[in-house]
């Protein structure tokens, strides 16, 4: 996931508000208290593998050992999902059901285009009057 310090960024900002719209009517399903994130992380991978697009909540007991930011991205590196939004102490994450392939963020090279085109003119006869 990570690549030369950086984290991979698999939807785009797009997709993340189309996600943050349909995440409105949802309620957390699971609740990081004081024991921490890693008591939480087997629940989160078998709801999101359920649902899809889930609200985690995180309680003030919780952020007295780690901040809200480090946990959120601890449990989308250990569940492989992606943080759609951090609105105060709800997490929103996200991981297709059918694999990440439909929602990576690489765009084609235009070169492939300029020469499919230039292909497609070379290859077209015109005729003078």
């Amino acid at each position: 996931m990570e690549k030369e310090g950086l984290k991979e960024i698999r939807l785009t900002s797009k997709a993340k508000k189309i996600l943050r719209a349909q995440s409105h009517s949802i309620t957390p399903v699971v609740w990081v208290g004081k024991e921490g994130v890693d008591k939480v992380i087997l629940e989160v991978k078998r709801q999101i593998k359920d649902k899809g697009l889930i609200k985690v909540k995180i309680r003030t007991s919780a952020l007295e050992h780690a901040d809200r930011k480090e946990i959120a991205e601890k449990i989308a590196t250990e569940t492989n999902s992606e943080i759609v939004s951090l609105v105060g102490n709800v997490i929103t994450l996200f991981k297709p059901r059918e694999g990440w392939k439909r929602y990576m963020t690489k765009k084609p090279k235009k070169e492939k285009y300029v020469e499919q085109f230039e292909k497609f003119r070379a290859g077209r006869h015109f005729k003078k009057k």
